[in-house]
């Protein structure tokens, strides 16, 4: 028999359908019977449904959309291919012809200017990922149960991920800086499980995922998204993703105490 917590560990992968079919048949099963855990499943789905619907337009940059423009009209200027007519005067034939080649020119390379600029809109690997956090950020605030693990102390928290995780995540005390920690919890982030701490600075939950990864050691990068603050570095082996809602320099202080005291 599937309890809650088994089951929450499992929505966002079942409203993405990418549980097994044994496994998705079992939370099924306790979905049936478990009105919390399908009113927390459809805030999910609901809220996956509101990103896509608020996704981002990215504008197709000045330079290719000028390339693009100057193309054109030298495509449209190329001079029809000379032909002597035929006996009997049948010359219109060729220009039907000539002027077809020309139309696929221009839709060749309208086409091919299409493909350049969504080639260059493609979102990095980071910023997918980056996408991916603030939407698990984001879910968490919305269940009403952003901490599985309510506590303070290190020495608790860093158990309880046992038999949760196939790794063993660090958890560091940051109140020393002035960040307090509240607890833990596992999410789902590029298609696995992985260990989110959660730490307070004032009234700002700071969410701080960290996974292992086999990427070299790099400092920390800060970037923004739908007003969320982010920073990423990789450190002993785990990347570590930080996010909030509260001010950019209160995160970079963030990540400052925790790199120094990181082990």
């Amino acid at each position: 028999m599937m309890e809650c917590d088994e089951a929450r560990d499992l929505l966002d992968a079942y409203a993405d359908n990418a549980l097994e079919l044994a496994e998705a048949a079992r939370l099924n099963r306790h979905l049936q019977g478990c009105a919390a855990c399908r009113a927390e499943l459809d805030a999910i789905r609901g809220l996956g449904h509101a990103l896509r619907a608020q996704a981002p337009y990215h504008r197709a940059p000045d330079a290719l959309r000028q390339r693009v423009r100057a193309a054109l009209p030298q495509v449209a200027a190329a001079p029809l291919p000379a032909r002597p007519a035929r006996r009997g005067g049948r010359a219109g034939g060729w220009a039907v012809q000539a002027w077809a080649n020309l139309g696929m020119a221009v839709v060749a390379a309208c086409a091919l200017a299409l493909a350049a600029g969504l080639w260059l809109q493609r979102p990095t690997a980071q910023g997918l990922l980056a996408q991916q956090i603030v939407a698990s950020h984001v879910r968490a605030l919305l269940s009403g149960r952003p901490v599985d693990v309510i506590s303070t102390d290190e020495h608790t928290v860093k158990p309880w991920f046992n038999g949760r995780l196939d790794y063993a995540p660090p958890v560091v005390d940051l109140a020393p800086q002035g960040f307090a920690l509240v607890g833990g919890r596992v999410d789902y982030v590029d298609a696995r499980r992985v260990a989110v701490l959660i730490y307070r600075a004032g009234g700002h939950p700071i969410d701080l995922y960290l996974f292992p990864t086999t990427d070299a050691a790099a400092a920390p990068q800060t970037r923004s998204d739908d007003g969320y603050a982010l920073a990423t570095w990789v450190a002993g082996g785990m990347r570590y993703w930080a996010i909030t809602d509260a001010e950019p320099a209160v995160l970079k202080r963030f990540v400052r105490g925790s790199t120094a005291a990181s082990p």
